[in-house]
C-alpha cells in the first residue's frame, strides 16, 4: 500500500474506545517517556507524598502507587499526562538492568470493571485492566512471559487499596 493511502487509511480508523484507548495511551505514553534519560518523569520517587496528593487531585480520586519491589522494580516517579478522557497518571520503574516499565491509570467511563488482558503492540508489550471504574495498563519492553507476573502482582496491590 503506498505511504499516502496508509496514513489516509489510518486518518478514518476510528479512535479506541474504554479499555483498548488505555492500552493504546499507555504504549504512547512509554513511547515519549521511557527513553529520556534526563527528566523520564516530573516527580521523583523522593517526591512519592507530592506526587500522590497532587495525582489524587487532578484524577478526583485517591491515587495509590504499587510496589513491585519484589519483582526487581523500583518507584523512579511520575506525572500526569493529558488523554482526550481527561488527567492519567503516568508512574515510570525501572530495575538494575535499566529496563523501565510505566503505569498509567485513569477513571473509566467504559469497561470499568475489565479482567487482565496481553496486548502486544509489536514495541511493547501491556498488560490492561480496569476495576470499579479505575483503569490500569503496565507497559515494558520485555516478553510477555515477564512482564505478566510484574503486572499480576501490581494489579493485587491496586485491588487492594
Amino acid at each position: 500500500m503506498p505511504r499516502r493511502r496508509q496514513r489516509l487509511v489510518a486518518a478514518v480508523r476510528p479512535a479506541p474506545l474504554g479499555i483498548a484507548a488505555l492500552a493504546q495511551q499507555a504504549a504512547e505514553s512509554y513511547a515519549v517517556f521511557s527513553p529520556d534519560r534526563e527528566r523520564p518523569v516530573e516527580l521523583r520517587a523522593a517526591d512519592r507524598a507530592t506526587l500522590v496528593s497532587w495525582a489524587s487531585g487532578q484524577l478526583g480520586r485517591e491515587v495509590t502507587l504499587p510496589d513491585p519491589s519484589a519483582q526487581g522494580y523500583r518507584l523512579m516517579g511520575g506525572r500526569l499526562v493529558p488523554t482526550p478522557q481527561g488527567a492519567a497518571v503516568l508512574v515510570m520503574f525501572d530495575n538494575d538492568a535499566g529496563s523501565r516499565l510505566v503505569l498509567l491509570t485513569r477513571p473509566m467511563a467504559l469497561e470499568r470493571d475489565t479482567p487482565m488482558a496481553h496486548r502486544d503492540d509489536s514495541a511493547v508489550q501491556a498488560f490492561t485492566w480496569a476495576t470499579e471504574g479505575n483503569g490500569y495498563s503496565l507497559v515494558g519492553s520485555l516478553p510477555p512471559s515477564i512482564l505478566h507476573p510484574v503486572a499480576d502482582v501490581v494489579r493485587q496491590q491496586m485491588r487492594r487499596t
